[in-house]
This record gives C-alpha cells, sequence and structure tokens, in this order.
C-alpha cells in the first residue's frame, strides 16, 4: 500500500491514472445517493397525493350514502365540486350485481356524455381497470402515465374505494405532468433538469481536464523525442524546445532546456577549444627546452655528472609531454561526448574486432586476448568513444598481465542492459587502493610491473573510461578476482 502511494504521490501517471478514478467513481457515488433522495422525496409526494384521493373518498362517501337511488346524479355534481386545476378526479362504479364490470360516472374535468366510452377504454389500457377489483377490498398506490380526453398526458397516483347500497365506489385521482407535483413524479431521476445541468457542467470539466492532461503529455512527449534527437543527431539546428511547446505556460521551461543546451554546447566548444590552446602553450617551451638540450648534450658527453643530469631533464620533458597530450586527450574526449551525436553501437562486434587486434600485437610477448561474446549487444554511443574504452581497459590489463597470460573479454545481456567485463591474470589492486582506481592521475603499479624504459602511466586512462561510460548512461566498478588476477565491469543501457 505505502508503495502504491510513493507511486501515486510521485508518478505524473499515477496521477493521471487517480484522477480518473476519482472522475469515474464520484459520480457514481454521487448518483446512486441522490438518486435515493429524489426516490424518498418522491415516495413522500406520492403518499402526501394518496393522502388527497383517500380525503376525497371522505368526502365523497357520505354524500352517495344518503343520495340512495340518486346516487350517480348526485355523484357528478359531487366529483366537480372537489377537483380542482391541479388534482383530476375520475368516479367509478361496480354495481353490487355485478362482478367484473365498472361504469365511468363522473369526472373531473367532465367528460362528455358520448367520450364516457372512450375515456373508460382509455383507462383500461393503462391496466389499472384489472386493480379496481383490488381496489374495492382496500385502497392502492399508483404512478401510471394516462393520456386523458383533453389530451393532456396525467399522471394517476392513487386508487381509494368505498361502499353504498348501489355498489363499490372508486376514485382515481391524477395529476397533469405539467403540473410541478405530476412532472416530478413521473420523470426519472436521470431527466430531471438538474441532473441534466449537473452532468453538462461535469462533461464539460471533464473534457477541459482531459485537454489539459493531453496538452501537457503531448508536450513532454515532443520534449522527449527532441532530447532524444539531440542526444543521438547533436546540436537541433533550428529546432528548439521552445517551438515544439504548445501549452503557453510550458514555454519558460522550454525556454530553460534551450539555454541547457546552448551551455552544453557552448562548453564542449569551450573545452575542446582550451584543450588546443593549452596543449600549444605548454609544447611550445617544452620543444624550446628540447632543442637547447642539444648543444648541451654535444657539450657534455666527457662529464658524468653533467650526462646524468641531463638524462634526468630528458625524462621529466619526456613525462611532461606525456602528460600534455593525456590532458588533451581527456579534455577532447569529454568535449565530444557532451554533443556527438550518438548511435548505436554493437559493443559484441567492437570486442571482437579489438580482441582480434591486441591479440596480434601482443603475440610476441606471449600474452593472449580473447573475446567471449554474444552475436550482439548494441548500445547508444559513439564509436569513437567506446573504441578508446576497449583501448584503455586492454591496455591497463595487458600492462599487469604476466608473460603467456590471458585477457579476456566478455560481453553479453542483461535485461535491458549491456554487461562488459574484462579479466585480467595480474597481481590485482590492494583494497585500500580500490576506491581511488578511477580518479584522474591515480597510477599505482607493483615494483616488479615496473618496467625499465617503459612509457610512465599517469592514471588517466581509467579515469576516461568512468567519465565516457557515465555520460553515456552507465556505470564501471572494479573487483579483485577469487581465482587471481583483476576483473573491470562495464554496464551500458541496451539500445
Amino acid at each position: 500500500m505505502a508503495k502504491i502511494l510513493r507511486l501515486l504521490s510521485s508518478s505524473l501517471a499515477g496521477k493521471i491514472i487517480a484522477l480518473a478514478a476519482i472522475f469515474l467513481v464520484v459520480p457514481v457515488i454521487l448518483y446512486n445517493k441522490f438518486a435515493a433522495a429524489d426516490a424518498e422525496r418522491q415516495a413522500f409526494m406520492l403518499h402526501n397525493l394518496q393522502v388527497e384521493g383517500r380525503l376525497a373518498a371522505e368526502v365523497l362517501e357520505p354524500i352517495l350514502t344518503r343520495a340512495g337511488a340518486r346516487a350517480p346524479l348526485d355523484a357528478a355534481r359531487a366529483v366537480q365540486d372537489i377537483g380542482n386545476d391541479q388534482v383530476q378526479v375520475k368516479l367509478l362504479l361496480r354495481p353490487s350485481l355485478q362482478t367484473d364490470s365498472f361504469f365511468l360516472v363522473a369526472a373531473n374535468p367532465a367528460v362528455e356524455t358520448g367520450a364516457l366510452d372512450i375515456e373508460r377504454q382509455r383507462l383500461a389500457d393503462t391496466g389499472i381497470l384489472g386493480k379496481l377489483d383490488q381496489s374495492c377490498n382496500g385502497d392502492q398506490p399508483l404512478a401510471v402515465h394516462y393520456a386523458g380526453q383533453s389530451g393532456r398526458n396525467e399522471l394517476l397516483t392513487s386508487i381509494s374505494s368505498f361502499h353504498t347500497q348501489a355498489g363499490c365506489w372508486v376514485i382515481v385521482t391524477s395529476y397533469a405532468l405539467d403540473n410541478l407535483a405530476g412532472s416530478s413524479l413521473a420523470r426519472p431521476f436521470s431527466e430531471a433538469p438538474e441532473v441534466r445541468l449537473a452532468m453538462l457542467f461535469y462533461g464539460l470539466m471533464a473534457i477541459l481536464t482531459v485537454l489539459a492532461v493531453a496538452g501537457t503529455l503531448i508536450d513532454l512527449r515532443a520534449f522527449a523525442r527532441l532530447a532524444r534527437r539531440i542526444r543521438q543527431e547533436g546540436p537541433p539546428g533550428q529546432k528548439s524546445f521552445a517551438k515544439v511547446a504548445a501549452i503557453p505556460e510550458l514555454v519558460p521551461v522550454a525556454r530553460e532546456f534551450d539555454r541547457m543546451v546552448g551551455t552544453l554546447d557552448a562548453s564542449a566548444r569551450s573545452l575542446r577549444e582550451a584543450a588546443e590552446d593549452n596543449a600549444h602553450a605548454l609544447k611550445a617551451p617544452i620543444g624550446v627546452i628540447t632543442q637547447s638540450l642539444e648543444p648541451l648534450r654535444q657539450a657534455t658527453t666527457a662529464d658524468p655528472l653533467c650526462v646524468q643530469s641531463l638524462g634526468i631533464i630528458e625524462r621529466a620533458l619526456s613525462r611532461l609531454t606525456s602528460l600534455v597530450n593525456a590532458a588533451r586527450r581527456l579534455d577532447e574526449a569529454a568535449a565530444e561526448l557532451i554533443n556527438a551525436p550518438l548511435r548505436p553501437v554493437d559493443l559484441a562486434e567492437l570486442a571482437r574486432g579489438m580482441a582480434a587486434s591486441f591479440d596480434r600485437i601482443h603475440a610476441p610477448d606471449g600474452i593472449r586476448v580473447v573475446a567471449e561474446t554474444q552475436k550482439s549487444a548494441r548500445v547508444l554511443g559513439t564509436d569513437e568513444s567506446l573504441e578508446t574504452v576497449f583501448e584503455n581497459l586492454l591496455d591497463n590489463a595487458i600492462s599487469f598481465s604476466p608473460p603467456s597470460g590471458v585477457v579476456r573479454i566478455e560481453v553479453g545481456m542483461t535485461g535491458r542492459r549491456v554487461r562488459v567485463r574484462v579479466d585480467d591474470q595480474g597481481p590485482g589492486v590492494p583494497p585500500e587502493r580500490m576506491a581511488m582506481l578511477f580518479r584522474r592521475n591515480m597510477s599505482w603499479r607493483p615494483p616488479k610491473h615496473a618496467v625499465e624504459g617503459e612509457p610512465e602511466h599517469f592514471g588517466i586512462g581509467l579515469s576516461v573510461v568512468r567519465r565516457t561510460i557515465e555520460m553515456l548512461g552507465g556505470e564501471v566498478s572494479a573487483e579483485n578476482r577469487i581465482e587471481g588476477g583483476f576483473r573491470i565491469t562495464v554496464i551500458l543501457p541496451a539500445a
């Protein structure tokens, strides 16, 4: 449950789902509650109308009881006195000697004599004549639509009865549908004007909400497409986040994205230019010093101390030149990755090619480089940056490998990620130095691996590996192997 709540509180999709659920559930709950309240109101109103019908029966009963044989004649006059503009009354009689026939005796509004049979047939069409026999044994509530002689639609609300010597008298009350009471009883709750108005406003609110959410999602997807295009193809040119934003409120955010892209592009150019300027600025005095050493070397060949000092200076110059070149490569690699167009690169194929090339180069030393890869494992990157990663990893592994050692590259898929492992059979790394392994200018070698005359190592290679992999959205780690040797693992998102 806590996980679901965290998802709803942090995820836009979760909030949209929750909002959709509220839009669906709340109207149903409210409608059921209001419909139940309306049903109670209608039942109460119908009960009151039925009470009015019973009161009409109580008024007519003594009149018709006293009238005796003149009851049918007096009934018409009495019904006219009871009826009004709102309630319509119909009086029917089942004579004492008959058990299955009712006669329409009187009505208010009055019904012409020639139309009595028609009016009776209309009552029969409603199906209430079958209930009249039951009504002679007690009152019954009704809620039946009925089209009267005048053409007005009515709602029959009650049947009330009483007995005299003439037979069973039945009073049927009804209300016109254009009357407030009749209309509210006749129509379903869903057809009430206030309900339809509420549904209209709720529908408009739902449409506006959907449009707002859809517009936001469309803009976010447009941002994602443009960001993916920038990541894969480089600077967007004429395209910008501000131009793809359709919602005005998102335009300031889009402009900040554009500024960020511009800043990154400018940073890449600045890094590239700074690397070139620094390299040129440092190489000029290095070249002057190198040229100035030549006369000294020729003039001091007989003095061992001078020769030794010149050797120290030359080694320092060589180290300084290597440092300048390494720093330039590092800065250029970082600048290249900031705005370089990325495309799918098959790491499995690249690993096989690099392994074959390094195996040929180091075969004279007895060191083998083998690749164990899947058929294909694609990631987003550049050929140059990933080749540099493999070169640095292999150079590092080979430099620690003993004669006749084996360096192994493994490339495989783990879910939606590509894993690269480079194993060597060297001495490994002390645990206390493991945390500093990928730092810039950090290098450590056991004394027996420091070969006289070998180019000095400056701790640049693994730093380049880490920076490159992290800029491609991956991660790199290192560990000592249980069976001996060292392992570096690279994880990258699959393309």
